[in-house]
């Protein structure tokens, strides 16, 4: 009696089984369909997004980033910064030894005080040389007055022959001085002129002095962030030196896109990216321009394809796009940096 309660049980599971597996085979096209009719609606969106987007990985943040060179050369004196601190601009960076050229701004100060002297001794000669034509002038228009009463005084016989002949003599003696005095008053101010001359060339050394003195304190061109600091303090470092440079808080994207992308990208479009460095966080942009060639053709050794080895491949377009500095205030971005773009053409 037992072995066919046994039995019953058994085949009233089988029966159970047979009914769970005929219902599952039954819903199992409508699941298939369900999926069917999900993948397609997933892919239907995927299509319909790549209609208005454009996206690529080959991208990265740029800037540009300022070098650190010395106009000057010199000892160095001081270095106020270290790696990686933040500037602003017009900061002192590094500090030359100036006194050789402080030397040199007094000596071309010095000189301006002589020229200056020259030119007062040349105006006090000239203002002399000016005297005597004076004096010369009235001495000549005497000595032909005299002439002019020697000779009435000879044709009345009142004077010999002599006497007339001084009186001659004297109004050419008197031009002669006028003549002196003239050419010398010539030559002071010649001397005036080359006098104020030295002045505005000793001008200009001072000039020049106080600017190479400037260029002993190097500062900041541009707020940022110092990198790459190769300077110390008593190095001597030549004009031309690379010491550091200075990463801008301005930067942007430079995305390399397909040319056969850029057909529906233009200026102002919306532009989304992912940064590798932040993979949760999405930033947002704008496309500021295009680059008028391919990078090819900028680069060092561009393809020529008249040469007969042509192998067709397609080509990149540099498209710059500006960062909203609101996204990354939290998040830095920096230039290098790796991103994921994607542009909204919205076609």
């Amino acid at each position: 009696m037992a072995e066919n309660n046994k039995d019953q049980e058994t085949a009233n599971q089988e029966d159970n089984n047979s009914e769970k597996k005929g219902g599952v085979k039954r819903l199992m096209p409508f699941i298939f369909g369900a999926i069917i009719l999900a993948a397609a609606f997933y892919g239907w969106r995927i299509i319909q997004y790549n209609k208005v987007h454009e996206n690529t990985d080959d991208a990265q943040i740029d800037a540009d980033i300022s070098p650190i060179i010395p106009r000057v050369s010199g000892y160095v004196a001081y270095v106020k910064v270290s790696d990686n601190d933040h500037v602003d601009s017009g900061a002192v960076l590094v500090q030359l030894d100036t006194a050789d050229i402080a030397i040199k701004v007094r000596s071309a100060q010095a000189a301006i005080e002589s020229a200056q002297a020259a030119v007062v001794s040349a105006r006090a000669s000239a203002a002399t040389a000016h005297q005597a034509i004076a004096s010369a002038e009235v001495a000549q228009t005497k000595a032909q007055q005299d002439l002019n009463r020697a000779g009435g005084l000879l044709g009345g016989k009142a004077i010999t022959q002599e006497q007339y002949d001084d009186a001659k003599l004297a109004v050419e003696a008197a031009a002669d001085q006028l003549k002196t005095a003239t050419a010398q008053a010539a030559a002071s101010e010649t001397q005036i002129n080359v006098a104020q001359s030295q002045i505005k060339q000793k001008m200009t050394d001072l000039d020049n002095a106080k600017l190479t003195l400037t260029y002993a304190t190097i500062k900041a061109p541009i707020a940022g962030t110092v990198a790459k600091k190769n300077v110390e303090v008593g190095e001597f470092i030549q004009a031309g030196q690379p010491l550091m440079a200075i990463t801008p808080e301005e930067m942007w994207i430079t995305a390399n896109m397909k040319e056969t992308q850029t057909e529906d990208l233009h200026v102002g479009q919306k532009v989304d990216f992912k940064v590798d460095a932040y993979p949760d966080s999405t930033f947002h942009g704008t496309v500021q321009s295009l680059s008028p060639a391919t990078g090819a053709k900028f680069s060092l050794l561009p393809p020529d394809n008249s040469s007969g080895n042509f192998v067709k491949v397609t080509q990149r377009v540099p498209v710059k796009i500006l960062i909203d500095r609101r996204d990354y205030s939290k998040s830095p971005l920096r230039p290098g940096m790796s991103v994921d773009v994607t542009v909204s053409t919205g076609k």
